[in-house]
């Protein structure tokens, strides 16, 4: 009996024991081995297809902020707008002209985008849809031209009918279609000097300005970006460290832009590096890790996102990043990030070390247009902006910047890349038709571009991560469990039944003396029938 239970209390010892090291030491060290081998870059791998081709594409909607007052604007009112959306197209990635180092460390590619609208989720918008808002080419062009020499804005106020088609006011009567993707078209059939400012215009050779086969240019917000790639990118492969995986070494053969302030000696200053992912895969194992960073080639910078708490995603768990408030929210000298304040729109509504207020960043560089990124409904944003315009309505569950993360692969689950593009609009010198604007910055468009991992890759993680860690959770408490249970209980049970053994063979005073009493009795009684 008493090897039997002590055999059993070692083996229920021994299977805790063993829980505890296969659940703390064992398990997550294959675990660890085996999310480095399914995240790393490898040719050949599931990994690797899902990252030359998305497998699935990405929501890009687009919301449109119609103007329903554009002739009271003309003579100094108040401006009011209306969001109409989203727009809802499918953004298609693609990888192209892959090539490894030769130490399989790093990967160069290209990545071409294409657009396709999706008629179903925009039901009942359509991209037809006619619609009123800013002339953002002939805004920004008359602009560009004051800040450059005043002859050339009077040659173009003399010729502006010509070039941009008889104007009568800022805004464009237009389609979703047009304005977005196939173009606005103006210099159409001009002549003279209208033709020579047009070659001017062309020369610039502004990203969102091309030339058509008959010389005549269009404007659209997007085309530049269908069809096309973004720039060469070499981005490590993780095979080497883990840590590096999917994180950007080179964008365009650099480490660094010339979009943003350098320093007063030369050289180049934090807003012009480039680091962190592109923002469709991060390093894996991201649990403890606060900040994270992405760096976006459409607005020409890198972005801090930070640990802001858990979430989950289709029973998934993940960790929530959002935006940090050195993107938009605090900018300038005494953020030490002054690089960012480029001062090239001057006459607008600017501090007077030429920053924006709160909330607005100049993107003049970036897009070769004074275009102003903030927030969508420019949540956050400062007063001295948001109290000249009607229709903003921030709501920051719908407007934030936001990435769930799967913390062992950081695959990312569900997210939002929701910015806002805008415009100042004001009088300009020598132009007569906007001589009763009033300073405002004017919102055009703002565009989510997410992801929500189908159904087909959440079944994926849940089966290749979440039910394995779940099953070895069930084995290491299970043995630990079982173990305890043993080791505690078998003991327990042997000293109950010795207990109870002694007992039985022990017997008290009391029963002995009756005993004895009833036997000398039946003596007694005995040898009194033998004396008869």
């Amino acid at each position: 009996m008493v090897q039997c239970t002590l055999i059993w209390a070692g083996i229920g010892a021994m299977m805790a024991v063993s829980g505890a090291l296969l659940g703390w030491v064992v398990f997550p060290r294959a675990v660890h081995e085996k999310v480095i081998e399914a995240t790393e870059l490898r040719q050949g791998t599931d990994q690797y297809k899902r990252w030359e081709a998305l497998p699935q594409p990405l929501d890009f909607k687009v919301y449109i902020f119609n103007v329903t007052n554009p002739y009271e604007v003309m003579q100094g009112r108040r401006p009011k707008v209306v969001e109409v959306g989203p727009y809802v197209y499918f953004q298609y990635r693609q990888k192209d002209n892959v090539r490894f180092s030769r130490d399989r460390s790093k990967v160069h590619f290209s990545q071409q985008q294409m657009y396709v609208f999706d008629a179903e989720s925009s039901y009942p918008l359509t991209e037809n849809d006619e619609l009123t808002v800013l002339n953002m080419h002939m805004n920004s062009i008359l602009q560009i031209a004051e800040d450059e020499t005043y002859d050339s804005l009077r040659l173009i106020n003399v010729e502006l009918n010509r070039i941009f088609g008889r104007p009568d006011t800022m805004f464009l009567r237009t389609t979703p279609k047009q304005f977005l993707f196939d173009g606005v078209p103006f210099c159409v059939n001009v002549i003279g000097i209208a033709k020579a400012i047009c070659k001017e215009i062309e020369k610039r050779n502004t990203k969102t300005i091309r030339t058509m086969p008959d010389g005549s240019l269009r404007f659209s917000f997007f085309s530049h970006k269908n069809m096309t790639d973004d720039g060469m990118f070499t981005i490590n492969t993780g095979i080497k460290d883990p840590s590096r995986t999917q994180m950007i070494e080179l964008w365009n053969g650099r480490t660094t832009l010339d979009v943003w302030n350098n320093r007063s000696s030369g050289l180049s200053s934090s807003c012009n590096k480039i680091h962190g992912t592109d923002g469709s895969g991060y390093p894996p194992f991201r649990t403890g890790v606060e900040r994270m960073t992405i760096f976006s080639t459409d607005i020409c910078r890198t972005v801090d996102i930070k640990l802001t708490g858990s979430s989950s995603y289709e029973g998934i768990p993940a960790l929530r990043y959002e935006i940090d408030n050195n993107f938009l929210h605090e900018i300038g000298p005494e953020y030490g990030n002054d690089c960012y304040c480029v001062n090239k729109i001057p006459k607008s509504i600017v501090k007077s070390n030429g920053c924006l207020y709160k909330g607005a960043l100049d993107l003049s560089n970036c897009f070769d247009a004074p275009v102003v990124l903030t927030l969508p409904h420019m949540l956050g944003v400062a007063e001295e902006y948001t109290a000249l315009i009607d229709g903003m309505d921030p709501e920051p569950e719908r407007h934030q910047i936001f990435v769930d993360v799967e913390p062992y692969t950081g695959t990312p689950l569900n997210g939002g890349k929701r910015v806002q593009f805008n415009m100042f609009l004001r009088r300009i010198d020598a132009i007569k038709l906007t001589d009763r604007l009033q300073p405002t910055l004017f919102p055009v468009i703002w565009i989510d571009e997410g992801i929500a991992l189908n159904e087909d890759m959440v079944k994926l993680i849940d089966d290749s991560l979440m039910k394995v860690l779940s099953l070895l959770d069930v084995v290491q408490w299970v043995l630990i469990g079982v173990g305890l249970l043993l080791a505690v209980l078998m003991p327990t049970v042997y000293f109950v039944k010795r207990c109870r053994g002694e007992g039985s063979r022990t017997v008290s005073p009391a029963v002995t003396a009756t005993t004895s009493a009833a036997s000398l009795s039946t003596v007694a009684g005995v040898t009194g029938d033998r004396s008869k």
